[in-house]
């Protein structure tokens, strides 16, 4: 496969992570001074374990993995890792161990690996490395022991540059506009735009169903809260979200992640998008859905001084009153739906109408379940 194939061997072949890969590097360089485990974070295909094995052959590491597979329970966990963490290696290398997918310990199932891995960091007397897709999904007992590195999903353009060279080197007659396509819909997964590259051979160049490149709005926030740059407004755009639920998503997450004095400035931002949201929508100029983005993405973003704090991603407030009065709203509908009707008026008007409907039900025909509603729902 091209994946394992063109897999990097080096720092300078990894695509995308200068950021990243420069704190990693400073983080094993200082080992022992701070932080004895570090967790990668980040979305698939962006070279989080690549970076480790990388590091490990250039670095000359010795590297004990725990994956998947493995069993997560506290049992497993200090037998394979906790022994690790004590021992050095047979021929006397430096070890590292690589605790994958690090986000999937927990439950009942895995009931004390928390509490253990957290002891083993504690105790460690070789690096940890911890890696995850989603930060927030990694108990906080064991991110507070960690040095958080993120590895931000990757451009197109840092992709297309990988797949030309593959393809270049596997002779496939792939034209700039065909990388680009396979580039952009791969989400900013690499290795997905490798595997396509390599499901593009096979099927002698024919690009078909390209993926979804949509941003995940939990990736949409982390760059928002945690960046401080004008370049997040990038991740709007890619969200299959609207300009007014990016916005309430933001708002509910914000005053859990920003401190206090961060919070009056960042609301103001938000404030400003509302209101070009609000002109959008009543003056049908939708050239003013920019000026919207960038105030809640970028705005926000450099509106932050302090330091963020890392916690689970709250669906908006909103949405789940929605949902819980959805039934009463359809009710409420149909109710006015049938006034409207019997008195020749709009539902607007018809609502007007309602503290009196329940004593002329007959009139309106109204159903037992509209009758039951007049009844319990102070109108």
């Amino acid at each position: 496969m091209f994946v394992e194939k063109y897999r990097p061997k080096k720092f300078s072949e990894i695509a995308g992570q200068k950021a990243a890969l420069k704190e990693l590097i400073s983080w094993i360089n200082t080992w022992g001074k701070d932080k004895k485990a570090c967790l990668l974070y980040g979305p698939p295909g962006v070279g989080k374990t690549t970076s480790v094995y990388a590091l490990a052959n250039e670095m000359n590491f010795e590297i004990i993995e725990m994956n998947a597979s493995d069993k997560r329970n506290a049992e497993a966990i200090e037998k394979i890792v906790g022994n690790a963490s004590q021992t050095l290696s047979l021929d006397g290398r430096k070890k590292i161990i690589l605790l994958d997918e690090a986000d999937n310990i927990y439950g009942n199932v895995d009931k004390g690996g928390v509490k253990a891995l957290a002891k083993i960091i504690s105790e460690t007397k070789v690096p940890i490395i911890l890696i995850a897709n989603e930060y927030w999904e990694v108990s906080q007992s064991i991110r507070e022991k960690c040095k958080m590195i993120n590895f931000p999903k990757l451009r197109y353009t840092s992709i297309a540059r990988v797949l030309k060279d593959i393809a270049k080197k596997e002779g496939i007659n792939v034209t700039d506009f065909q990388i680009i396509a396979l580039a952009k819909n791969s989400g900013g997964n690499l290795r997905a735009a490798i595997n396509d590259l390599e499901n593009y051979r096979e099927n002698i160049g024919k690009i078909e169903n390209l993926r979804d490149s949509k941003t995940d709005i939990f990736h949409a926030l982390v760059e928002i809260f945690k960046r401080k740059t004008c370049k997040v407004r990038e991740v709007l755009w890619n969200i299959d979200k609207t300009p007014e639920e990016i916005l309430l998503w933001i708002d509910e997450n914000l005053p859990r992640v920003y401190e206090k004095t961060d919070l009056p400035e960042a609301y103001k931002m938000l404030s400003k998008a509302d209101i070009y949201l609000s002109r959008t929508k009543r003056r049908q100029q939708y050239k003013l859905w920019s000026y919207a983005m960038d105030m809640m993405s970028c705005g926000v973003s450099v509106a932050r001084k302090g330091e963020i704090k890392f916690v689970k991603f709250s669906s908006p407030a909103y949405f789940t009153k929605l949902s819980k009065t959805k039934s009463e709203r359809i009710i409420k509908k149909s109710i006015t739906k049938k006034i409207s009707k019997k008195c020749h008026c709009s539902t607007k008007v018809a609502i007007q109408y309602l503290p009196i409907a329940l004593s002329l039900s007959e009139f309106f025909e109204f159903e037992e379940k509209e009758i039951e509603f007049l009844k319990t729902v102070n109108i």
